[in-house]
């Protein structure tokens, strides 16, 4: 399974989980197993500390970019701790799951077990009727 996770460094299993997906200086790419053990990790650079972007379509377009280059790594999840509702839409409906961290965790090798105990909530889409 590979799994993304927003960080705050580049320190292996020890990186710092980021508060919020979209400020995130570093995204953490993590292959695990079945039993939940980290294969790999490799960090690609996030969006990073950024001004409020606005509702305006420049602002759009730069959204839909990272969230393309993000469905393009291939990832099976997205872990995080908060994360805007547009976001969790593009992820779920390209069949990436996104779920939610307690705010205890606190590095990723806390995340991955998290993950592999059960104790993230994963975000659903709301249905529209």
């Amino acid at each position: 399974m590979r799994v993304l996770i927003p960080v705050l460094d580049e320190n292996g299993e020890q990186s710092r989980i980021s508060p919020h997906f979209g400020r995130a200086p570093y995204l953490a790419l993590v292959d695990i197993d079945e039993d939940g053990k980290i294969l790999n990790i490799s960090f690609i650079e996030g969006e990073g500390p950024h001004e409020e972007r606005g509702e305006d379509e420049q602002a759009s377009a730069v959204r839909r970019g990272i969230h393309e280059r993000i469905i393009g790594l291939g990832p099976d999840a997205i872990m995080v701790m908060r994360i805007g509702p547009r976001a969790v839409y593009d992820f779920i409906t390209h069949g990436i799951r996104v779920m939610r961290i307690p705010e205890t965790v606190v590095t990723i090798a806390d995340a991955i077990v998290s993950l592999h105990t059960g104790t993230v909530e994963e975000y659903v889409l709301e249905n529209e009727e």
